[in-house]
């Protein structure tokens, strides 16, 4: 995950500077802002920090799936998840409408990016409109968390409330809170570096 340190100087920067870079930038970094709110809603559930963290890099939701499931195991309810998303979308529609725009307008291009589907964005006012979009949602992502449970996402776990936690396998845990997907872990390097040898592409 990104550090906390690093999530607050990039998005809380009052730079207005539009570019491809900086709007693909942004994007990272607004998904590495989500997993910490992800990382804070695992703690206020009981799971543990280390198991926390293993879950958060290691699971997979796709991101709007994930949104709402952060919110969710945020709201420490005993409702479902469709009651607190209807609850939290009557309260703040603006969020909501931003992580549409999140989704289905800036999502679409960073991972047109990404993938190298194209090099660069050279339309500067849809990079605008781009850049314009991931900071208003982030902007709006604070100011529900401020509104919604009065803190911050780079506030730490326990100031939200959160508790040592429970030892619990972390297959149990995703099971339980419905956390989608364990994702494969990257191979080993001594097992790439095994891979290598007689191919002509050692690395010296």
């Amino acid at each position: 995950m990104i550090s906390v340190k690093q999530l607050k100087v990039v998005l809380s920067s009052k730079s207005t500077k539009s570019t491809s870079e900086e709007f693909f930038k942004s994007h990272r970094y607004i998904e590495g802002y989500i997993k910490r709110v992800f990382l804070i809603g695992l703690r206020l559930q009981g799971v543990r920090y280390d198991n926390s963290v293993k879950i958060v890099d290691g699971t997979y939701l796709h991101t709007g799936a994930l949104i709402e499931k952060v919110l969710h195991v945020l709201s420490c309810n005993a409702g479902t998840q469709r009651d607190t998303i209807l609850k939290l979308n009557a309260a703040h529609p603006d969020f909501f409408k931003l992580k549409e725009l999140f989704l289905k307008f800036t999502a679409p291009y960073r991972n047109r990016l990404a993938h190298g589907t194209i090099e660069e964005l050279k339309d500067q006012e849809l990079i605008d409109w781009l850049c314009h979009i991931n900071r208003a949602f982030f902007k709006e992502f604070e100011k529900m968390l401020h509104s919604e449970f009065g803190q911050s996402a780079f506030d730490e776990p326990g100031a939200w409330g959160a508790k040592r936690g429970i030892a619990e396998a972390i297959d149990v845990t995703v099971k339980k809170l419905d956390l989608g997907r364990i994702v494969p872990v990257p191979m080993q390097l001594l097992t790439v570096k095994k891979a290598v040898i007689g191919t002509g592409y050692e690395l010296a």
